[in-house]
């Protein structure tokens, strides 16, 4: 799940920060709706749905969301790739 969320302090309407969520539940609508929980934007975007061994490897158990991405520590490139 990605979300974009905008900066409160800069006045620039482009001016915002992308965070990419792993999120260890079944349904996509209960994805979204504790991501937009957590983190207070507006919408996400559904990625790609990830494999049980990807979440174990993560650590991620069922039912848990985890930051795996912010742009303030790691800049989104601007193609996307397969991991």
């Amino acid at each position: 799940m990605t979300v974009a969320v905008f900066k409160e302090e800069v006045d620039d309407d482009e001016a915002f920060r992308h965070i990419t969520y792993v999120v260890a539940v079944a349904d996509p609508a209960e994805a979204v709706r504790m991501t937009l929980a957590d983190c207070g934007a507006k919408a996400a975007m559904l990625n790609c749905p990830i494999e049980e061994e990807q979440l174990l490897r993560l650590g991620v158990k069922p039912g848990e969301l985890v930051i795996v991405h912010e742009d303030a520590i790691d800049t989104i490139i601007s193609r996307p790739r397969r991991h």
